[in-house]
């Protein structure tokens, strides 16, 4: 079987493992208190569970349990359950949960992460940093400039007092310097068994020098949140710090989902609100421009086929405006032909996704999009607030008699060109068939 073939199995048991959790998180009040209300995405998640676990062949048990027991709660309709349902669906919540319980290592057997996984970002009142360090002026540095910022900066001479850390001194983030990584071949494992026994789990920011690849790809194998080049900038890092570990209160990723299907966007906007993305449903794609401009969304979503304006012509016309130049756009269509796909993409389609959606991939596609999206705003706004001071610094040295033309104050407009590159033209090929391009292309 090659690379090809057994990616839809990854991403079936990503898949599955989603599924599972939130299974069990819906099952396990209904256990506890019989006569709690049924929670109403207990059906839908039931038939998802259904439908993914069938690839498997280990889960198929589970998978007809939650197939029956999807299939009760259905057929009730709104009316509240009678006595002997809410029995049945008690046996069968059973059943499910002792048919989940084997799921747990069966899924973790059957995938196994190309990439060390990283700590995930959790709010903390832990101010603990340790540093790993193998210069002592650099370290020395980091003490001084970690508990100016309100940190409590740990030193730890070596892997063993690291490895023995307790409970009462776990740390929020280790800062490591890959050259002391080095030394010991157990400093991966003390990582990993750390990001283990605590909660949260400490995060990792790994230093080298930024043309060291090789370094920087032990920062990667060792599970680092980031890497930060020498000479390190101790501002970003303590920016970094206070974001990992959310003494920052971070601010929720933003969606307009655009969707004439009121079930399809509903399903869409209840998962990506259960990720903790702030979502607004748009039915009608004519109202979607005025939506974005008012909610400022990172991500904008939208389905393809829609009546009065369809899911390209949509695409097209927001990429008009150059406030939206960094706003990743999704598209979503059971169009499977490739040269859809392709019209999308040089249209300025960020991502082309295939229904019935995966939930777990679109929350992954969102949530890596808008990280990004977020990022580069972030770099160009720095940048012009250092083209501003520096046109204030020229205005504070120039006289009268100066002339201001040609100047660093001229920047934004004075060698900005219109590049034909980034406009799409419909050609026809020699075959006779009809593509899209971008504007550079024969006369």
């Amino acid at each position: 079987m090659d690379a090809g073939e057994q990616l839809p199995v990854e991403v079936s048991v990503a898949t599955l493992r989603q599924q599972v959790d939130r299974l069990k998180s819906l099952v396990r009040p209904l256990l506890a208190d019989p006569a709690a209300p049924i929670p109403p995405r207990l059906t839908a998640s039931l038939f998802d569970f259904y439908i993914t676990a069938q690839e498997r062949q280990a889960c198929l048990q589970a998978a007809e349990t939650a197939r029956s027991l999807a299939s009760l709660l259905h057929g009730r309709g709104d009316r509240p359950l009678r006595e002997a349902e809410r029995l049945q669906v008690v046996v069968l919540l059973e059943a499910l949960q002792q048919d989940l319980a084997p799921t747990d290592s069966q899924v973790a057997e059957g995938y196994r992460p190309l990439v060390t996984p990283i700590a995930p970002t959790e709010p903390t009142v832990n101010t603990r940093i340790a540093l790993f360090m193998d210069a002592a002026p650099l370290q020395v540095m980091l003490r001084e400039s970690l508990a100016s910022a309100g940190f409590t900066p740990m030193i730890f001479d070596s892997l063993d007092a690291l490895a023995a850390v307790d409970e009462a001194g776990s740390p929020a983030a280790i800062v490591a310097e890959i050259s002391r990584c080095r030394l010991d071949p157990q400093t991966a494992a003390v990582f990993a068994n750390l990001r283990e026994r605590f909660s949260p789990s400490p995060h990792l920011v790994c230093i080298a020098p930024g043309d060291d690849i090789p370094a920087r790809l032990d920062a990667v194998r060792l599970g680092a949140t980031r890497f930060l080049p020498l000479p390190l900038d101790t501002a970003r890092l303590v920016a970094i710090l206070k974001g990992v570990t959310v003494q920052v209160p971070p601010r929720p990723f933003r969606v307009v989902l655009v969707d004439d299907d009121p079930f399809l966007a509903e399903v869409c906007r209840d998962g990506l609100e259960e990720s903790g993305i702030r979502t607004r449903v748009v039915a009608d794609p004519l109202l979607a421009p005025a939506e974005v401009r008012a909610f400022q969304p990172d991500v904008v979503i939208c389905d393809i086929f829609m009546p009065g304006c369809n899911g390209l012509e949509l695409l097209s016309l927001l990429r008009q405006d150059d406030d939206l130049i960094d706003t990743p756009i999704l598209l979503l269509s059971s169009d499977a032909e490739l040269e859809r796909r392709l019209e999308a993409l040089n249209l300025g389609a960020d991502e082309f996704l295939m229904k019935p959606i995966d939930m777990s991939l679109l929350v992954a596609a969102v949530t890596a999009r808008a990280r990004r999206a977020r990022t580069l705003r972030r770099s160009r706004s720095e940048l012009r607030r250092l083209q501003e001071r520096v046109r204030e610094l020229e205005m504070q040295e120039s006289d009268e008699s100066r002339e201001t033309s040609g100047t660093i104050a001229d920047f934004d407009t004075a060698n900005e060109t219109i590049n034909m590159d980034d406009y799409v033209v419909s050609v026809v090929d020699e075959n006779g068939k009809r593509r899209w391009s971008r504007g550079k292309h024969k006369k």
